[in-house]
């Protein structure tokens, strides 16, 4: 490949290309002229929004490496100490002065002159971000985020012996699909077991957690971690009361569709009873094999992307050539996928685990999408409107699973392997609602419920995997059910992050219903909305994508019959 084609650092405008954000005496000394500086006019004011957010950036880059590097070989104690090391050394540190800059723009006499149109939204977000900030909360955070760390370790170290070698709990996935009910309860019980062992480090790494979360709450005067949350995640379009009339609304809605489809799985695989194994089982025997090597991954994903938009799929080669992506599994690699912005290259880098299913194709793309946004927002000065809430953020990269959905022919010249892999996609962006509602609604209970003991705490999960049950037989594997959330790394790293995914599939979904109808228009809608960023409200920016920002009841029964309409359709 030419060495054009790879993405290139972009040129900084206020500080020399050689400042590094890992030393703090550096990093302090460009806080401290940041904050001397004086406002003496409008233009002073945005000159000084615009520098500070290119410190962010530069701070931010070098975070994102040295949480690349500490990912991408999680089991090197080294990596984990220099990413805590910074985060300890620089970016808390960073948090008081974050604070004061805040604090100068809110109060400066030149912001009512910022245009509104523009800053509007800024100031909106700055403002929230003022009334949560405590300085006794700083050396709380770092704390959380060593032991949020350690939970990829754990589970990066995890394996078991499964046909005579050895495997990562990623790896023993692709065995949840094979045709051998046997060979797959096998897996089954040996990734739970895994967990069921371990059960006692995980509860022992969450109490920690909790402990430290439920002090940031009280510290920042709330009575509550969920509510402190709700609002430092700056979900200003909506409540937690709509959250569980959401939950409602899919135990009422996706419930009894999804329990159709499991009866049918039933049927089809002849079984008295489904069990947690054989949930993922091909039904009609056909094991989906996308590509050979990571070469022809990345490659097809280029091709597919292309036919979307060529600009896409132009991205994504850049972002091979420059060595942006990890995706292939290997042992001693932390658990997952994430597209992690490099906002001094206006890119990102992807990290992955692939191990040759289909999982693997929507993984790559859905990362994808966010990278789009990357690139998208690669020159905006104003640093708040990178920072994406989830519910923005995940609509970009779900949108673009299903964008990218009509050109799978790329993975599979097979017509009954495309139409499997379609129907297996279309049915999961609404099989994955109950769990989603699940993890939530287990959040929201464990912090409104701060004493409960560990029992209280598995019963309590128990009954919400009973709640949303679309017709598993659990009966005899009460400590695997209890278990389950042990493997959802949100809860441990980043809490309360999950239901925008959940939010951003229906919006996803209606994306993907504009396109089917009105072809090119949606996709310059959906790169309208990318160009947006957040510097509108979410509800503004869903407008601008073409679709509502809704997850009422009425809603998801539309979302539903559109799915169902399309899996009639294959």
């Amino acid at each position: 490949m030419l060495e054009s084609t790879k993405i290139q650092k972009k040129e900084r405008k206020y500080f020399n290309k050689d400042f590094k954000a890992d030393d703090w005496n550096s990093v302090e000394k460009e806080f401290k002229g940041i904050e001397s500086y004086e406002v003496q006019s409008m233009e002073d004011l945005e000159l000084l929004i615009k520098k500070y957010s290119e410190l962010n950036y530069i701070i931010g880059e070098a975070y994102a490496w040295k949480y690349i590097k500490m990912t991408c070989k999680a089991d090197k104690k080294e990596n984990s100490k220099d990413f805590n090391d910074f985060y300890a050394q620089v970016v808390s540190k960073s948090r008081p002065y974050d604070f004061r800059f805040k604090k100068k723009i809110y109060e400066s006499p030149y912001k009512d002159k910022l245009p509104k149109e523009k800053y509007g939204h800024f100031i909106k977000i700055i403002s929230n971000d003022i009334e949560l900030f405590r300085e006794e909360n700083v050396h709380l955070m770092v704390r959380e985020n060593e032991l949020a760390n350690k939970y990829s370790e754990i589970m990066s170290g995890l394996t078991v012996d499964f046909d005579g070698e050895e495997k990562t709990l990623t790896q023993m996935r692709k065995y949840l699909k094979e045709p051998s009910r046997d060979k797959r309860e096998s897996a089954w019980r040996l990734i739970s077991g895994k967990m069921i062992e371990k059960r006692g480090a995980f509860d022992k790494l969450f109490d920690e957690l909790m402990d430290i979360r439920i002090k940031i709450a009280k510290n920042a005067g709330f009575d509550n971690y969920r509510d402190y949350m709700h609002r430092e995640k700056g979900r200003f379009d909506y409540t937690p009361e709509d959250i569980f009339k959401f939950h409602n609304s899919v135990e009422k809605v996706v419930i009894p569709f999804l329990k159709k489809l499991s009866n049918e799985r039933k049927e089809k695989l002849k079984l008295q009873s489904l069990r947690p194994w054989d949930m993922e089982v091909d039904i009609d025997g056909r094991l989906l094999k996308p590509f050979e090597n990571t070469d022809e991954f990345i490659d097809k994903a280029i091709n597919i992307l292309n036919k979307v938009k060529p600009e896409f799929g132009e991205k994504l080669k850049r972002m091979k050539n420059s060595q942006f992506l990890d995706l292939e599994n290997r042992k001693g690699k932390a658990p997952g996928g994430y597209n992690i912005p490099l906002a001094e290259h206006g890119a990102a880098f992807i990290f992955m685990n692939a191990v040759g299913i289909h999982f693997d194709i929507r993984t790559l793309l859905h990362e994808a999408g966010h990278a789009m946004h990357s690139f998208a927002n690669a020159d905006e000065t104003i640093g708040q409107y990178k920072n994406l809430p989830g519910e923005i953020a995940e609509l970009a990269s779900m949108s673009m699973e299903l964008l990218t959905l009509e050109y799978l022919d790329e993975y599979y010249k097979d017509k009954d392997d495309l139409k499997k892999a379609k129907k297996e996609q279309l049915e999961e962006t609404i099989t994955f609602l109950p769990w989603c509602m699940i993890v939530d609604a287990f959040q929201q209970w464990i912090y409104t419920n701060p004493s409960h003991t560990h029992e209280e705490r598995s019963e309590y999960f128990k009954s919400l995997m009973d709640r949303f049950n679309v017709g598993v037989d659990w009966s005899g594997l009460d400590e695997e059910k209890a278990t389950r959330w042990l493997r959802q790394l949100h809860i441990f790293e980043v809490p309360f992050y999950y239901i925008e995914y959940a939010i951003s599939q229906l919006g996803a979904t209606a994306i993907y219903k504009n396109y089917k109808e009105n072809g090119d228009k949606a996709i310059q809608q959906y790169e309208n909305f990318l160009n947006i960023g957040y510097s509108k409200s979410v509800s503004e920016v869903y407008e601008s994508a073409g679709i509502s920002f809704d997850f009422s009841e009425n809603y998801i029964k539309e979302i539903v019959e559109f799915i169902k309409k399309e899996l009639e359709n294959l």
